[in-house]
């Protein structure tokens, strides 16, 4: 097969029209480890080349042409080619959603979708990822969807271009953000004017946090923040909540995804690095496409601490500079500026901190330099982000 034709990753460039109907189409899932992994369309002339799906990367596929394969399943009527589910809850709301957009415009040139069909890495099971994209599906209000476990033949498939991804890919382009963010603005606000410190606490710390973050939780909470875990809530209330968000404060992770599709224009957002890895960038640039104005970067640490030897940069844990946050929150708006002062933590706060850490991961953390902190390349899937 010839070289795939790379996406643009410029977020003006538009995606109307750039959709065709295949008849007859057999789908091949993904059946083994390998990656890229072998899946995709296939018709008369051969392999589909726009089933091919990506992920991080605008010209290396993350997919490619599989052997063809017997269809053991009849799909009748049209379907959309959705890609490949991902079970990494960030990588589902950026590579699942990609192609959804044209649902939009079929149903206005008046071609009745009866599903959308997707694929599952051979590393997830299917009915894991199914119902867990089972939420966003019905808020977004989509046909029946199917993840399909064996190859099956469409009676006519929608293959449409994708326009949004992770990685370079995550701004998106106009019809892929306005798709998903009309979809979910039918939804009510619960409530308004709530302002919102967005923690990783809730996750298990080797999927990466801040140095102490219960001491910013409680930071935040006597500056009147409302400290929410997102996985505590079903999508359909995180939606509702972020609806009503006029300040958002975050430390970087994949619940800032849904955000930037759910929150009103404009929210405020600031983003508490807590890795050096290029998601960080990607996730704030992606915000401001998303919501029409740039977050808020919050960048400056004190400390480093890490496994002696670690190519996963969520075992990296970095200490934000508590009166650098202050300053710049009450700067941005987000704080009032009689707030009191934000002291960094005493040595002996701080080995407390990194104690815990280290029982958590069962890992023996070390201070570090961050000139000696290794390359990261933003792999999440590697991460577990």
């Amino acid at each position: 097969m010839s070289q795939p034709r790379a996406l643009p990753l410029d977020p003006t460039t538009p995606l109307a029209g750039r959709w065709r109907i295949v008849e007859g189409a057999v789908l091949v899932p993904p059946m083994g480890p390998e990656r890229p992994q072998p899946c995709g369309a296939f018709a008369d002339a051969g392999f589909v080349e726009d089933s091919l799906c990506f992920g991080g990367s605008a010209t290396v596929p993350v997919t490619c042409a599989p052997e063809g394969a017997a269809p053991v399943q009849e799909l009748a009527g049209l379907w959309l080619f959705g890609g490949v589910i991902s079970g990494h809850f960030g990588h589902m709301l950026c590579e699942a959603t990609g192609r959804l957009w044209a649902l939009a415009e079929t149903e206005l040139a008046g071609q009745e979708v009866a599903g959308v069909v997707f694929f599952a890495r051979p590393f997830d099971k299917v009915r894991h990822v199914q119902k867990a994209f089972a939420q966003l599906a019905e808020l977004l209000g989509l046909p029946p969807v199917l993840v399909l476990e064996a190859p099956a033949r469409a009676e006519r498939l929608l293959l449409a271009e994708q326009g949004l991804g992770s990685g370079e890919l995550l701004n998106g382009r106009p019809e892929a953000r306005a798709f998903l963010r009309d979809r979910l603005a039918q939804g009510t606000p619960e409530g308004a004017g709530r302002r919102f410190y967005i923690t990783r606490t809730g996750q298990p710390a080797r999927r990466g946090r801040v140095l102490d973050e219960e001491g910013l939780e409680a930071l935040f909470a006597a500056a009147g923040y409302e400290v929410i875990r997102p996985e505590e809530f079903k999508l359909a209330r995180q939606v509702a909540m972020f609806r009503a968000a006029t300040h958002v404060v975050a430390t970087e992770g994949s619940p800032l995804h849904l955000l930037s599709f759910a929150a009103p224009t404009g929210c405020n957002v600031a983003v508490i690095q807590r890795r050096r890895s290029p998601t960080f960038g990607h996730i704030c640039d992606s915000l401001r496409w998303f919501l029409g104005k740039a977050p808020l970067r919050l960048t400056e640490i004190v400390s480093v601490h890490a496994p002696k030897k670690t190519r996963n940069a969520n075992f990296i844990y970095l200490e934000p500079s508590r009166p650098a946050l202050r300053a710049g929150l009450v700067a941005g708006g987000f704080l009032a500026e009689d707030t009191p002062d934000w002291p960094d933590l005493t040595p002996e706060a701080r080995a407390e901190a990194v104690a815990r850490l280290a029982a958590e991961t069962e890992q023996r953390l070390r201070p570090m330099a961050v000139e000696d902190l290794p390359e990261d390349d933003g792999d999440e899937e590697r991460d577990a982000a």
